[in-house]
């Protein structure tokens, strides 16, 4: 549901960081020991290093794991991390508790989940010795099970072949991955599942295969006693499946475990809560909002429940489904009715929650996802792993955001503030900018009572359940009065400004947490987006931070591709502020890509020698732009997709605005017919509303953004038909614009939320309606503004922490705000030159069919 933005959001309460990154965090003793002689200590964001300077190790090879218990990680650390000084083994290992903790918790990452330590054998000798000698010392030590690798014997040590030392590749879905030379030193993506594997072309050493069958003996003829039908959910502390009991035919759930991982926040696992869900249920057996508890079993390590089916869909997608302010045109009536609905379904979950509280249990984890909507309309309560008696258990040590308090973290309290942020989520899911300011409040109550006909009682009562103590009195209204003017730009730019740390060499400015692993330097989500958009807003660039943006993207050890993921966008960035020469540098050191996407791909890196070779002259880039012409070509002959995901950043839409350059500067027709072949594969991916709006389908989300829906899609239409008609094309258009006039957005950002929404409205404002729904979006930006130092933030993906950055943050809102109040959209690739003249048709050439 979170992603994993909640684990950086831990180390600072304004921004997303690394999450080591708390000055109060119990370090383990050996992280600040001295290196000894003959050995070099460094240490990143989230590990430290002990290597040997002047020893050469391999590219590539068996690394060995080490798992432990949150107990007792420190003492393994130093056992290990002792044993490998006295052998000689390059090492690294988790730096403090937390991290360590968060490593392993409920939501990390499965596949490489609890390792706190990593040893880089020389070869396979050293590989065995270290084996054969760390497992005596360790043998009585347990540690969660890395799901990635190979358990050797049945310690805390595990093994998977894998890189050394970073080296990059594009994935099939054109992302860069970490990568492994093949025998033809071909790079191929280092796979991290979360499942064992051996590449296909290794031969693994004899030990290393005997261990592998013996893992393949142990879980032979192992199975469980119900057909799984579908994976429903996956965490790293198990998964929850739907399945039938074969010998009667019945549906059921079954709930995983498994033991010492998926660790809350008190560093319990996953078993420990199960079993904990199963007493629950056993205590609450018979009541209509509860699921019944039908068997307790194990399976290999695993732990599991069965428990009932519940007939129905969650309360979110319900939400997602039916809340009327998601569509655009909402009538009255449609309004009534949600209003209806939703008071009928807070009152069955009062009933159910007083009835849980009348057995002596707090639910503890009430939130959307946890709450069954049944056909006939009743409710039931599902995922009972924090359920608790009062005063008795220990209390809860993880929730879900925007539905717990500090001030209401224990007891039926708990509970029901959960209670009160779902009546005002089920209207206006915005309860997440709560934690972040609470002082939002009112806005967002008084936001819910103007949208939907709530009985002034309902306001009021969510009011006081969600005010907490000595909040702050309402803040006077900032300056959203549908017009972008410069006071709101500026508050913007305060923001930004203030939050600049030319100190770190990790980030200049703070975004989204990807900002913090891919240099830092990016138009999407580092330090040339913020530049190029405090440029756009027409403020003077500090010179450190040019140097800094320089400095980041040169030293960068994964020398990426791309306009908005890598140095193509770091390049141009440099030389539209004066730095012509380091920005040509930045070109050379960028590796190739096989994606055609304008994130990271073909069309960004296309435009990016356009467009330099437009500002300088050079010469020399013309041959590898007509070369990364020449591929985009042939990508759209191909019988299949021209890229792997559908939007604007990922998909076709990227190629087709590449094509729309070309020609509005060659005037070549067939580059028009070119863009038109892309659009035409992208439009397979829109979905069109019975009243009419155009979304883009990704899986089962219907989605209306710049960066990955409709909207982006819809950008570039609009440059293609001011070129030349195309019917298709114009009602898809209009019906983009439809699907932008929706009301209730969740996030405020450029790339997937309002303010891209702002963006392809005000290219498109001649149209009155789409002048009043941009006038309404600026407006409701209010609901997300966070005041910040002396101006105004937005919060990044997930609402958890502020962001700065293009993509996802503050600087995205405030190209757009550019874009409202000027003549259009200044977004690298996508700006349209001075000229616009529309030409009605060219005889078409060479199309691609």
């Amino acid at each position: 549901m979170l992603g994993l933005h909640h684990v950086y959001a831990g180390a600072d309460p304004d921004f997303y960081d690394h999450p080591a990154g708390r000055a109060d965090d119990h370090r383990f003793a050996a992280a600040d020991r001295s290196a000894p002689a003959g050995w070099k200590l460094s240490e990143s964001g989230t590990w430290v290093y002990l290597t040997r300077p002047g020893t050469r190790l391999p590219d590539q090879g068996w690394k060995v794991h080490v798992s432990a218990t949150t107990e007792g990680a420190e003492q393994t650390v130093e056992l290990v991390s002792d044993y490998c000084l006295r052998t000689g083994v390059a090492h690294k290992f988790l730096p403090n508790r937390r991290i360590h903790l968060l490593n392993n918790s409920k939501y990390a990452r499965r596949g490489s989940s609890g390792k706190l330590l990593t040893l880089y054998p020389a070869d396979d000798r050293q590989l065995r010795q270290v084996l054969d000698e760390l497992s005596p010392l360790l043998k009585d030590r347990q540690g969660p099970y890395i799901l990635g690798d190979l358990r050797w014997a049945d310690g805390p040590l595990y093994l998977r072949y894998g890189g050394f030392v970073q080296r990059w590749c594009t994935a099939e879905d054109g992302s860069r991955v970490l990568a492994l030379a093949d025998p033809d030193g071909v790079l191929v993506p280092d796979r991290r599942d979360p499942c064992f594997r051996v590449p296909p072309w290794l031969t693994p050493p004899d030990f290393v295969s005997e261990q592998m069958r013996a893992a393949d003996a142990t879980g032979a003829g192992v199975s469980l006693p119900y057909t799984v039908e579908r994976a429903l959910h996956f965490s790293n502390g198990g998964g929850i499946y739907l399945a039938r009991d074969p010998l009667g035919g019945e549906q059921v759930v079954l709930r995983e475990a498994r033991p010492l991982a998926g660790l809350d926040g008190a560093g319990v696992d996953a078993v420990t809560r199960l079993r904990q869900e199963a007493a629950a249920l056993r205590q609450l057996a018979g009541l209509d909002c509860v699921p019944k508890l039908l068997r307790e079993f194990t399976v290999w390590e695993h732990h599991y429940l069965a428990v009932e089916y519940i007939e129905g869909e969650p309360l979110w997608q319900f939400m997602v489904r039916n809340n009327p302010l998601t569509r655009p045109g909402a009538d009255r009536a449609a309004i009534d009715d949600y209003t209806a609905r939703v008071l009928d379904i807070v009152d069955w979950l009062q009933q159910a929650v007083d009835a849980v509280h009348a057995r002596g249990l707090v639910f503890g984890d009430l939130h959307p996802a946890n709450v069954m909507l049944r056909p006939d309309g009743r409710i039931c309560l599902v995922d009972f792993e924090v359920a608790h008696r009062p005063e008795v258990d220990r209390a809860p040590s993880m929730g879900c955001p925007g539905f717990v308090a500090a001030h209401a973290a224990t007891g039926t309290a708990r509970d029901q503030y959960a209670l009160d942020s779902l009546r005002l989520a089920l209207f206006l899911p915005l309860t997440v900018l709560l934690d972040l300011d609470p002082a939002k409040l009112d806005e967002l109550v008084d936001a819910m009572a103007g949208l939907f006909p709530v009985p002034s009682s309902y306001t009021e009562g969510v009011r006081r359940g969600l005010r907490r103590p000595q909040q702050p009195r309402p803040r006077p209204s900032e300056p959203f009065t549908g017009a972008a003017g410069p006071e709101l730009r500026q508050a913007l730019v305060r923001a930004i400004s203030s939050s600049a740390t030319p100190g770190r060499s990790d980030r200049l400015f703070p975004g989204d947490p990807a900002g913090l692993h891919d240099g830092g330097y990016t138009l999407a989500h580092g330090a040339a987006g913020v530049l190029h958009t405090l440029a756009v807003a027409g403020c003077p660039v500090d010179e450190e931070h040019l140097e800094w943006l320089w400095q980041a993207a040169r030293r960068s050890p994964d020398p990426r591709p791309g306009l908005y993921g890598g140095l193509h966008g770091a390049a141009l960035t440099l030389q539209a502020l004066g730095r012509p020469q380091q920005g040509l540098e930045l070109l050379d050191r960028a590796a190739g890509t096989r994606s055609a996407s304008l994130h990271d791909g073909l069309a960004g890196i296309g435009l990016t020698l356009r467009q330099l070779l437009s500002n300088t002259g050079d010469a020399g880039l013309r041959e590898p732009l007509a070369a990364v012409a020449d591929r985009l070509v042939q990508q759209l002959e191909r019988p299949t997709e021209p890229c792997g995901r559908p939007g604007l950043m990922h998909g076709a839409a990227g190629i087709a605005a590449f094509f729309l350059n070309c020609y509005q500067q060659d005037r070549d027709p067939a580059q028009l017919d070119l863009a038109a072949t892309a659009l035409r594969a992208e439009l397979t991916h829109c979905r069109t509303s019975p009243q009419g709006a155009v979304n883009l389908q990704d899986g089962s989300r219907l989605l209306p953004y710049l960066g990955g829906g409709s909207g982006g899609v819809g950008l570039v239409i609009g440059q293609y038909l001011r070129y030349r008609h195309d019917e298709q094309f114009a009602q898809a258009l209009q019906g983009t614009l439809l699907a932008a006039r929706a009301p209730f957005v969740i996030h405020s950002n450029l790339f997937n939320g309002r303010a891209g929404l702002i963006a392809l409205l005000a290219r498109h404002r001649a149209d009155p309606a789409a002048e009043a729904a941009l006038q309404r979006h600026l407006r409701l930006l209010s609901w997300h503004a966070i005041p910040h130092r002396d101006g105004l933030a937005f919060p990044g993906e997930q609402l958890l922490r502020l962001s700065m950055d293009v993509a996802t943050g503050t600087a995205g809102v405030l190209l757009a705000l550019c874009a409202a109040d000027g003549p259009d959209l200044e977004l690298p690739g996508l700006a349209d030159p001075p000229e616009q003249q529309r030409i009605e048709q060219y005889p078409r050439l060479s199309a691609v069919h």
